[in-house]
C-alpha cells in the first residue's frame, strides 16, 4: 500500500478492459445512479467482501426521506410530552389509538430502513 506522510494512502485497483459499447453502457448506468466509476467499484467491492453497504445517491433517497419522517415524529412527540409534563392543557387525554398509530409509523419506517440496508448488503451474494 502507498504511504503518504506516515498515513496509508489509497491503493490502486487494476484496470479493466471493456469494449467501447460496454464502456458506453456502463457510463449510462453510472449517470443513471448518480455516481462515478470509482465510487461504484468501491461499492461493489465492499458489498462482495461483506464490509457493509456503501449507498449510492439514488439509494440514499429513502434514507433521507425516512430521516425527515422520524425527525417530524420526534418533534411531534416532544411537543406532546412537553404539554403533558407541564400540565397544559389541563386534563389532557392520551389517545391510545393515536399512540398506536404513532408506534406503527415508527415501526414502518424502521422496516423500510432495514430493507434498504439489507437489499444493498445482500445484493451480490448468491442465494442458493
Amino acid at each position: 500500500m502507498n504511504k503518504r506522510n506516515g498515513q496509508e494512502g489509497p491503493w490502486v485497483f487494476p484496470k479493466t478492459r471493456a469494449s467501447r459499447g460496454e464502456y458506453l453502457e456502463f457510463v449510462k448506468v453510472l449517470q443513471g445512479v448518480g455516481t462515478t466509476c470509482s465510487r461504484f467499484l468501491r461499492k461493489v467491492i465492499r458489498e462482495v467482501i461483506g464490509e457493509g453497504p456503501d449507498l449510492l445517491p439514488i439509494e440514499m433517497r429513502p434514507i433521507k426521506e425516512a430521516t425527515f419522517q422520524v425527525a417530524a415524529l420526534g418533534r411531534n412527540l416532544n411537543q406532546i410530552l412537553k404539554a403533558f409534563h407541564t400540565g397544559q392543557p389541563s386534563g389532557i387525554v392520551v389517545d391510545q389509538a393515536a399512540l398506536a398509530a404513532f408506534r406503527d409509523q415508527v415501526e414502518e419506517l424502521r422496516q423500510a430502513l432495514v430493507a434498504v440496508i439489507l437489499r444493498t448488503k445482500h445484493h451480490w451474494l448468491r442465494h442458493e
